[in-house]
Order: structure tokens, then C-alpha cells, then sequence
């Protein structure tokens, strides 16, 4: 490789484009330079005060180089015979401007000749000279059969000889990356400028410009070397005319088929023609002499021999090898194109399937529908994780009705789903083992030896999979890379949004919830607020009360032993019984305001059951009530003040006696376990008449009675309810007027 090669491949990676643009055409600009001979012709045909003397001196001195231009010079079609066989001679008939061009051609060819192909290099270097001498032929024959352009048939042939030197340039000074130019070229069939830009930033019009601008050559030339990919120019542009010249001669030799271009344009001819005001008659004489040309010029510039009869030939086949290309090529993309019809016709009977209110599982079924019919599976088995810990899984067979599976603990699959991490980056793979497990979960069958997967990945994740028994066609036929991709979005997307949906109506359950709790907090806040200022209240009566009350009720006693009249003693008697009784609320409130402070203990709920049945056995059987107390475990018990959790009891024992008819009466005391293993629960149920939900609402409240007036003060479940609470417990109230009331204590179970 050339050390410009290594410069800029070694400093192609930290380089922006523009840099490496310009590093690339700075090393383009070191190509060897034109021999001293051609700079001095040159130079002598723009001097004024050059001689055709100075001209013909500089040329001879060169022996090979006098032999070379007089072959080339001598041509029929230009006056000039063989006898012809001096320079001073043909400078005479031609003028310094054919003889300059003549030099320019040969020494440019030569120079690039003695350029050896770089490591890497595979532009066929005989085959890029072909076809730039072929269209500097066709260039100067139409120079001199063009009417509406003047253009010198000589400055055409050289425009023509080197408008693509650009290319032979860059595969000069980077053979490895031109070579990945001609490779991309052929392969994707783009032009050569499009490959050039793609590979290297630049195109070789650029190159070529640099070069021949380093070399001062004629504007012309590097005008043509630069535009000559354009048919249209603006006026301003200097050699507008011998640009278009080169343009459709370049054209033209591409539709011979000479040579390598690399471009795969090819344009009619005959507009082209038009344009130039060339005539039917002389393009048919210059599409017939072109090949003739060639065979003059061709070992003149060392290109070995050049048969005219050959280039139909070759034009036929290298014209019949396209076409098989292009019948390839067509194959290949009916193939894409029928793979890319199924996905897209799979997709939409996916998202047709797919209803908006689907969960995981439904998109999981009707997305195994949608494998199946792509790939032309037998039998298809989706996966996916769902909203919380869960996955899912769908099936479906070839035939039958897509089906919704069931949906299992992942745990099943091991402690590590392996699934969710493929080994490879592919779409498209066999089956791990993990998956293949959930195929027997799903099926209760092994999988199938040939098992492949498609992973669906949503958001750079895979979050389910599809396993499938293929059909007779390989998966890789029915649908490529792009079509599995598409498919796994599809159903990525639609797994997605069936989990957030989930979780989205979840968390409104939840919020909902939330809310439920969160209003009876204000409402349990509220009461204990009211029953705060209820009991301070209380406290304070009792206090002031009770004074007062034992005054009344000791006078009272006094002046019913000292007085002898029964009326006045009965009267009295009436007053000392009201004022214990008023004591007695006034106790009562007492207790309700300040109860004692709960000393808590384990008790088995079978020893305060027997400790119920003793204390109301006898007012039982007096009232001929059925009751039956009903542990559910012997070793089940409360931690909680004993006496308090009597208390509580008696209370709804009272109030389940109240409550119950008259004709069979009927009181349930049983226990059960609480809402968790910490807590108990014990029930009293009567068969009473029930109580409205207003009623249910306001039973907890102090002093509140829906007994007849004088039955009762109002305190007892406010107190019981008071004394759960104190005890780390809660009481409510279950009622149906049709079939009686349950009131629940619950009460932990053992110590925090």
C-alpha cells in the first residue's frame, strides 16, 4: 500500500468529513507530475512569443515521443497522409493546438501508465484507459459533426481522453477504498459518483479537478473533467460547449458498452444529438466508425489490439450477463416483496384481532395466530410477562381457532428465565430451553426438534416470545430479517399496551381503594373526635354530678327513717331510687369517658365462651332463646384484657336478646379466623327483625337508642365499641331487616 493509503486510512476514523475530503485531494494533488516535455509544449503553444520552431525542437528532442504523435496525427480524415514524417511538417498542416493536444494525450496516458495499482487495487486499468480513449473518439468525430456547438475536434479528444482521470486518481492514492467503491458499484448497481461519496466523501470529479488544476492544464479540461456528469450548464461556464461534447460522447460509449465507466446511467442518444445538431446520417457514421477509431488507436497507447467486429459482441453479452443480473435481481426482490405482502398481511389481521380492551393473554393468542400465518407454522406458542409477577401464554394450530393459555407463576421456568436474555441479537432463532419448557407447560408435549422462536422486543427489550414448528418452507424463505423485525414490533407494541392498560386499571382499583379507606379514615377520624369530646363531657358531668346526687340521695334516706307519713315516705323512697339511678349513669358515663386500662393477656376464646354461657344461661332459659357458642379451633385465643372482652360481649349478647322475637328466638355466638393470621373474630347473630342502614350507621353513637323510649340510655355499643378499640381491636355492625343483625369483634391474636 502507498503511504498516502496508509496516512489516510491510518486517520479515517478521528477526521470530519470535510478534513478527510481535503486530505484525500491533498494527496491526489502529490501524483506524479506531467513529463517535462508535455509542460514545455504547453507552455510554448499559450506563449505569443513562441515559434512553431520552439514547438517542433521540444518535441524532437523526445524520439519515441515524435514517433508516437506523428502516428497519431496521421489520419485520412484529416488531410494528412503517411508520407507525412515530420513534426515541423504536421505543425504546418495542423497548427500548434493539434499538435499539443496530441502530446497532452500520450504523456498524460504515459504518466499514468508508469502508476503502479496499489495493494488492494481492482479497477481493471486497461479497461478504464478503453473507455476514456473510446470517448475521445466519439467526442472529436462529434465535435466535427456538430452544427449548433464549435468545439475543436482536438480539444474534445483530449477532454474526452481524461474527464474520468479522477477515478484512475483515487484508486491511485486509495486502492483498498476504491476498490470498496467498484465492490458497493456493482453490488447494490448505484453509479460510481454514488459510491464514491458513500465510501470516500468525495466523487472522482472532484478528484479529477484537483489534479489537472495542479497540472495548469487548459480550463477546457478541467472544466470537463469536473461537469462533464452534467448535460445542462449555464452559459457562464467556461468550455460549456466542449463539456456537453463530452457528456453525450461519454453516452455514447457507454451504450457500446466500451471499457469499465462504473455509471450506470445511460441516456438516449438521439436528444442528445439533437442538441448538438449532429444529423441521423452523421450519428449512424459515427456510431459505425467509433469501434474503427478504436482499432487505429488502440496499440498506439498500448491497449493491445481492438477488434470493431468484437464490440457488438461483447455489448450483446455483457448486455445478456445484465440481464440475468437484473432477472436476479428481480427474483430476489419479488421474493422480499411477497415476504413483506405477508407481513403486513399478518400485522393487519393482528392489529384486526387485536381488541383495544385485550389483555396480555388475548394479544398473546392472537399474536401466535400472527406468527403462524407469516412463517406458515404448524403449531405457534407465545409467551409473554404480564402486569405483575405473572406470564402469559397463547397458542394456536394450523386450522383450529387461536386460543387464549393460561397464564403461571415464571418461577415454573427455573430461577433464572433465560428467554429473556437471547444469546444472540437475532429476531429469528432456534428455541432455549427455558422456552422450551413453557412449550410443555402450554401444550404438555415436548417441543419439536426443529423449534425456532421469534423474540418480541419492545423499547430495546424483549418482553415475550413466539415459538413455532415450521411448515414445509424454511422460516428464512417465507420472511426475511426485516419482515421478523416488523411482526416483533407489532406485537411488542400491542404487549405493551395491553400490560399498561392492565396496570392502569389496577392502579385506578387501587386508587379507588385508596379512596375508600381513606374516607372511612376521615369519617373513623371524625368519630373519635366527637366520642373524645363526648367522654370529656361525660367526665367532667360525672364529676359535678356526683356530688350533688349523693347529697339528694343521703337526705332523702334521713327523712325517710324520721318521718311516720307512708305518702311522704314513698315519695321519698321514689327519690332516693332516681337518685341511684342517676349515680348509676353517671358511673356509666365514667367508665365510657376514662374506662380502665386494658391489662392484656393470652385468653383461649373457649374459656370466655364458658364464662358467657354461666353468666347468661339462666336469663336464656328464662326467655326460652336458643344459643349455641361455637369455637372453630380449641387453642384459638385473644391477646386482651379478659374482663374488657366479656364486657364487650355482654353488651351484644344484651342487644341480641333485645333483638330477638318473641316466637323462637334464636342468638349464634361463633369465632373465626381474622382478615390475617393475627387477628380473631368473633360474631353474635340474632334472628331479629334487623335494622336499617341509617339505623346501622348511627348505632355506634353515644346516647343514640332505636329501643322504645325508657328501654335503654344509649351507651352500650358506643362503650363496647370504645373498649374494642382500647384493646387494639374493631367492632362493626352487619344488619338485614329481613334476617337479623351480626356484630363482629375482632381482636388480635397474640402479642405484637
Amino acid at each position: 500500500m502507498s503511504q498516502s493509503a496508509v496516512a489516510i486510512s491510518s486517520s479515517e476514523g478521528s477526521l470530519s468529513p470535510a478534513a478527510r475530503v481535503e486530505l484525500i485531494l491533498s494527496q491526489v494533488s502529490q501524483l506524479p507530475t506531467l513529463p517535462a516535455v508535455a509542460v514545455q509544449v504547453l507552455a510554448a503553444t499559450q506563449s505569443a512569443d513562441s515559434s512553431a520552431a520552439d514547438v517542433v525542437r521540444l518535441i524532437q528532442a523526445d524520439s519515441a515521443l515524435t514517433a508516437k504523435i506523428l502516428k497519431l496525427l496521421t489520419r485520412a480524415d484529416l488531410g494528412v497522409r503517411d508520407e507525412v514524417v515530420s513534426i515541423d511538417r504536421a505543425v504546418v498542416l495542423l497548427g500548434f493546438d493539434a499538435v499539443r493536444n496530441a502530446v497532452l494525450s500520450l504523456q498524460v496516458y504515459e504518466t499514468f501508465a508508469s502508476v503502479e495499482p496499489g495493494e488492494g487495487s481492482v479497477l481493471i486499468r486497461e479497461e478504464f484507459w478503453k473507455h476514456s480513449l473510446a470517448v475521445a473518439c466519439a467526442a472529436e468525430m462529434a465535435a466535427r459533426a456538430a452544427s449548433k456547438v464549435r468545439v475543436d475536434p482536438g480539444e474534445a479528444f483530449v477532454c474526452g481522453l481524461l474527464h474520468d482521470v479522477g477515478k484512475i486518481a483515487l484508486d491511485a492514492c486509495l486502492p483498498k477504498s476504491y476498490g470498496r467503491v467498484i465492490a458497493q458499484c456493482e453490488m447494490k448497481r448505484v453509479s460510481i459518483c454514488d459510491a464514491e461519496r458513500a465510501v470516500l466523501g468525495l466523487d472522482h470529479t472532484q478528484a479529477g479537478k484537483r489534479l489537472l488544476d495542479q497540472w495548469s492544464l487548459p480550463r477546457s479540461v478541467v472544466e470537463c473533467a469536473w461537469l462533464h456528469h452534467h448535460d445542462e450548464l449555464p452559459e457562464s461556464v467556461q468550455g460549456r460547449d466542449v463539456v456537453q461534447v463530452v457528456h453525450w460522447a461519454d453516452n455514447v460509449v457507454r451504450r457500446q458498452r466500451i471499457g469499465f465507466s462504473g455509471c450506470r446511467e445511460i441516456e438516449p442518444i438521439e436528444p442528445g444529438a439533437l442538441r448538438l445538431g449532429i444529423a441521423a446520417a452523421e450519428l449512424a457514421r459515427l456510431l459505425e466508425q467509433l469501434p474503427r477509431r478504436m482499432e487505429t488507436l488502440s496499440e498506439l497507447f498500448g491497449l493491445g489490439a481492438f477488434r470493431a467486429e468484437g464490440v457488438y459482441t461483447r455489448a450483446i453479452a455483457d448486455a445478456n450477463a445484465e440481464l440475468g443480473r437484473l432477472n436476479a435481481e428481480l427474483t430476489e426482490t419479488n421474493r422480499r416483496l411477497t415476504a413483506r405482502s405477508r407481513a403486513y398481511e399478518a400485522i393487519r389481521a393482528f392489529v384486526t384481532a387485536s381488541g383495544e380492551r385485550d389483555g396480555v393473554g388475548d394479544v398473546c393468542a392472537a399474536g401466535a395466530e400472527a406468527v403462524g400465518r407469516l412463517f406458515d407454522a404448524r403449531e405457534v406458542v407465545t409467551a409473554a410477562l404480564g402486569p405483575g409477577p405473572l406470564l402469559h401464554a397463547g397458542f394456536w394450530s394450523a386450522g383450529q381457532t387461536r386460543r387464549a393459555g393460561r397464564c403461571f407463576d415464571p418461577s415454573v421456568l427455573g430461577p433464572d428465565p433465560g428467554w429473556l436474555r437471547p444469546e444472540t441479537g437475532e429476531v429469528l432463532a432456534p428455541a432455549p430451553h427455558a422456552l422450551q419448557r413453557v412449550w410443555r407447560i402450554v401444550r404438555e408435549c415436548d417441543p419439536p426438534p426443529d423449534c425456532c422462536v421469534l423474540y418480541v422486543r419492545h423499547a430495546g427489550r424483549v418482553i415475550g416470545a413466539a415459538m413455532f414448528e415450521p411448515g414445509l418452507t424454511p422460516p428464512s424463505q417465507r420472511a426475511g430479517r426485516e419482515e421478523g423485525e416488523s411482526l416483533s414490533s407489532a406485537l411488542g407494541m400491542a404487549l405493551a399496551s395491553a400490560a399498561a392498560r392492565a396496570d392502569a386499571e389496577r392502579l385506578s382499583e387501587d386508587l379507588l381503594d385508596l379512596n375508600r379507606r381513606l374516607k372511612s379514615a376521615q369519617h373513623e377520624l371524625l368519630r373519635t373526635r366527637s366520642l373524645s369530646m363526648i367522654a370529656e363531657m361525660a367526665a367532667g358531668a360525672a364529676h359535678e354530678l356526683n356530688t350533688p346526687l349523693a347529697v339528694i340521695s343521703g337526705r332523702a334516706q334521713i327523712l325517710a327513717r324520721e318521718t311516720e307519713d307512708e305518702n311522704l315516705r314513698r315519695d321519698l323512697q321514689t327519690i332516693i331510687q332516681q337518685a341511684r339511678r342517676a349515680s348509676d349513669m353517671v358511673t356509666e358515663l365514667s367508665h365510657f369517658a376514662k374506662p380502665d386500662a386494658p391489662r392484656k393477656a393470652r385468653t383461649l376464646l373457649k374459656a370466655l365462651f364458658e364464662r358467657q354461657y354461666l353468666h347468661w344461661q339462666e336469663r336464656l332459659r328464662e326467655r326460652g332463646v336458643e344459643c349455641a357458642f361455637e369455637v372453630h379451633d380449641e387453642a384459638a385465643g385473644v391477646y386482651a384484657d379478659a374482663e374488657q372482652t366479656l364486657a364487650v360481649l355482654d353488651a351484644l349478647i344484651a342487644n341480641a336478646l333485645e333483638a330477638a322475637p318473641s316466637a323462637q328466638p334464636r342468638v349464634q355466638v361463633n369465632s373465626a379466623p381474622g382478615a390475617t393470621d393475627e387477628t380473631v373474630r368473633i360474631s353474635v347473630t340474632d334472628n331479629g327483625s334487623g335494622m336499617t342502614p341509617d339505623v346501622v350507621q348511627k348505632a355506634f353513637d353515644p346516647f343514640y337508642s332505636n329501643r322504645q323510649a325508657g328501654r335503654g340510655r344509649g351507651l352500650g355499643l358506643s362503650r363496647a365499641q370504645r373498649l374494642a378499640e382500647i384493646n387494639g381491636g374493631r367492632l362493626w355492625l352487619e344488619s338485614d331487616p329481613q334476617h337479623g343483625t351480626t356484630a363482629t369483634l375482632e381482636l388480635p391474636a397474640r402479642e405484637d
